[in-house]
């Protein structure tokens, strides 16, 4: 299994975590059903748009379960640039 296979397999984690307190992300769920984890996430951080989801998780406690969050873990970091882990930590610092 390579390591975008094992952001893949948390990315789907974290989904089944946020069904278990009734949260749905289906609009995520959608976007990872037509590209890689590893791209929405590098575009969703980029992008500068609030992502409802993400706001929603961080006021309920659970931004460990954002791909923001997921990203920033030492073991799937190498997998996106300085700007993009950047943009990732100042989301999750500034929500």
């Amino acid at each position: 299994m390579t390591i975008r296979d094992e952001f893949e397999v948390a990315t789907h984690a974290a989904i089944d975590e946020c069904f278990k307190f009734g949260y749905r992300p289906t609009y995520f769920i959608y976007m990872i059903s037509k590209a890689h984890p590893v791209e929405v996430a590098k575009k969703l951080v980029i992008s500068g748009a609030e992502q409802a989801g993400f706001k929603k998780l961080v006021k309920m406690g659970k931004s460990d379960l954002t791909v923001e969050s997921l990203m920033l873990q030492s073991k799937f970091s190498f997998l996106f640039s300085k700007q993009e882990l950047d943009a990732a930590k100042w989301r999750l610092d500034n929500v």
